[in-house]
């Protein structure tokens, strides 16, 4: 497909794949989380409209009562970045603890529209799988951890993102 002709979920997967190749290099916060909401509001759009559910907005383990508020405060730094008719002197404090969620679930949403990991993705889930292994259910150890040599978990976890991401790059080449 051209650049001049293109679909909203290839706009999505490139925005998501630009945010998470910024985030291994340390780039600028502000940019990433951008490109990261902007890609998770159009992969969540797609699959709503194909019936699919479960994505952070309409997340199963939040009750319906709760959910406006807690949609509210996930957009909030988005919203923030991307307005400023009504408050163009307001300051905020960036959060940027929710750029990694917007990140994993934007990945979680290509899944469930079929589209298949690419390298980039790839990397992102591995190394958070490796960071965060707490956070894995059982078959998320065996799908992204269990596969991989223990002195290879221990040198990753001793490298920093960017380092990680120029060994995994190369090993994938």
């Amino acid at each position: 497909m051209s650049d001049k002709l293109i679909s909203k979920l290839e706009a999505a997967t490139r925005q998501l794949d630009t945010a998470i190749s910024l985030w291994f290099t340390n780039s600028d916060i502000i940019s990433i989380h951008t490109l990261a909401c902007s890609a998770y509001q159009i992969i969540h759009d797609i699959n709503k409209k194909k019936g699919h559910r479960d994505l952070l907005y309409d997340s199963l383990v939040v009750k319906d009562e709760y959910r406006h508020e807690m949609v509210n405060l996930l957009k909030k730094n988005y919203n923030f970045l991307k307005h400023a008719e009504k408050d163009p002197d307001h300051l905020i404090e960036f959060d940027e603890s929710s750029t990694e969620v917007f990140i994993l679930f934007s990945i979680l949403g290509l899944e469930l529209l079929g589209i298949r990991h690419n390298d980039i993705r790839d990397a992102f889930i591995i190394w958070d799988a490796i960071k965060n292994p707490e956070r894995l259910t059982e078959k998320g150890r065996k799908q992204f951890i269990d596969n991989i040599p223990p002195e290879s978990i221990e040198q990753a976890l001793n490298l920093n993102r960017s380092e990680f991401f120029d060994r995994f790059k190369l090993f994938r080449s």
